[in-house]
């Protein structure tokens, strides 16, 4: 798993107690971040982690509950590293060029992808599951063009500096619950062979409607990182 966020942190946590890490399976966390005091309002660490690596500390804040999973922290930036191999690989940055990236180095890759959509209106997840199945550039490149948008209507529009892990967000952290556990859900329908749908939406204001139903991704001609 990419990305030891507010998203990550709780879906990490989900993932343990859904039986990651155990028997022959190894958890890996990576994330170069530290947990900074601004981030604790919203993270599934707390004062114990500060100033520490987040993947660091999540491994070991983990440990401490579950002891015989198998857990690995990884702080290094994923951009300069190479992953080795694994079964699946999750993307729970919520940063869209990164996410471009993962699809298109790990092209061949299962890849679950998950975040939140502008202050939190609602969270999404894509999952590529084979080399047939849309990927989250594709999902953005339709995006683009009016196609499966999330809501009805104008997303509102998120300001600079107000992300994820920054001192002000328009949102809650039920929100980065609700993303992570869209996550777990879609991690265990991958698990049992499920896939279907691998495009999720979870609309959290009242005040919007979805404006795509829950369906599987297609690959996009010509897209750049799944190489369609």
């Amino acid at each position: 798993m990419v990305g030891c966020g507010t998203i990550g942190g709780y879906l990490a946590d989900l993932l343990v107690k859904a039986g990651a890490g155990t028997g022959d399976g190894r958890l890996e966390l990576v994330d170069f971040d530290g947990l900074r005091p601004q981030n604790l309002g919203r993270h599934r660490l707390g004062f114990s982690g500060l100033f520490n690596y987040k993947a660091v500390a999540l491994k070991r804040e983990l440990e401490a509950l579950a002891p015989g999973a198998n857990i690995a922290a990884t702080p290094r930036d994923v951009r300069e590293i190479e992953l080795g191999d694994f079964d699946l690989l999750i993307d729970a940055t919520g940063e869209e060029s990164l996410g471009h990236l993962l699809a298109r180095k790990h092209q061949h890759a299962a890849l679950l992808t998950v975040w939140i959509e502008g202050p939190g209106v609602a969270v999404r997840g894509v999952m590529r599951a084979n080399e047939k199945g849309g990927c989250y550039r594709c999902l953005c490149d339709a995006n683009r063009v009016g196609l499966l948008q999330t809501v009805e209507g104008e997303m509102p529009k998120l300001l600079a500096g107000q992300g994820c892990e920054g001192l002000y967000v328009p949102f809650p952290a039920t929100v980065s619950l609700q993303a992570a556990a869209l996550g777990a859900e879609m991690v265990s329908s991958w698990v049992n062979n499920d896939n279907a749908p691998t495009l999720r939406t979870r609309i959290l204001d009242s005040q919007f409607q979805s404006a795509t139903p829950d369906c599987t991704l297609v690959k996009q001609h010509g897209c750049p990182a799944c190489g369609s």
